[in-house]
């Protein structure tokens, strides 16, 4: 993942977050609004530990984080 890219996918998570805040619920959230909400919590710490991987040009943090930021965007973005 590319420094631009970078800050693109974290503009993109912090723009879910606030999203989040816009409907307050009327009830508890069901168990699966949970699950999304957290993952998209998820997805920002991920960035950033991407970003501090990169500072520290420690690829293989770097790779691995990617990985699961991979996975929680596509788990994020299904539902």
């Amino acid at each position: 993942m590319t420094n631009e890219e970078l800050q693109e996918a974290i503009k993109d998570a912090n723009k879910d977050i606030e999203a989040l805040s816009l409907s307050p619920p009327s009830r508890p959230f069901p168990s699966h609004e949970v699950r999304r909400r957290e993952a998209i919590l998820l997805r920002q710490i991920t960035l950033y530990k991407i970003e501090d991987a990169k500072e520290e040009n420690n690829e293989i943090l770097e790779r691995f984080n990617t990985e699961i930021y991979e996975l929680m965007t596509a788990f994020v973005k299904s539902h």
